[in-house]
């Protein structure tokens, strides 16, 4: 499944500490009280104005974050796209290399596309789960790979 997103109106939501244990359970911590999260040799600490937990650092496999807001705020496209199962076309692209795909942090995603006449079909299946950007004619759109 594949969520291009484009302007929208959404509910704000907390931002969520999601930790993962070692027995396959997970603990949301919501993050608008500003958190500080403190790693020990030992311990992962989550401490906040309204609540302070410990975990053994054995315990812990994992920790992420859902509901994090990118700075993101909206995307105006006036390039054509057509999203289909694991696939998205852009229509209109001119020329090879016009479009580059970026992880959050900047860093390019080596991807390969396949060219239809002036379309440019990028595979999900090819990329991780994660967030992305696709930058085309000068444009950007966010893609999540869920």
């Amino acid at each position: 499944m594949l969520a291009l997103l484009l302007p929208a109106i959404a509910k704000a939501q907390s931002a969520t500490l999601v930790v993962h244990h070692a027995d396959g359970t997970t603990t949301d911590v919501e993050l608008y009280t500003m958190p500080r999260i403190v790693m020990s040799a030992e311990t992962m600490l989550v401490k906040s104005a309204v609540l302070d937990v410990e975990y053994d650092k054995k315990d812990v496999v994992l920790f992420t974050f859902k509901n994090v807001g990118t700075g993101i705020s909206a995307v105006h496209s006036e390039t054509a796209f057509r999203i289909d199962e694991d696939c998205v076309t852009f229509h209109g692209v001119p020329e090879e290399g016009a479009v580059k795909v970026f992880q959050l942090n900047g860093i390019q995603v080596p991807i390969r596309f396949k060219r239809v006449g002036m379309d440019a079909v990028l595979s999900l299946s090819q990329l991780p789960q994660g967030v992305y950007l696709v930058s085309i004619n000068g444009k950007t759109f966010k893609i999540v790979r869920p």
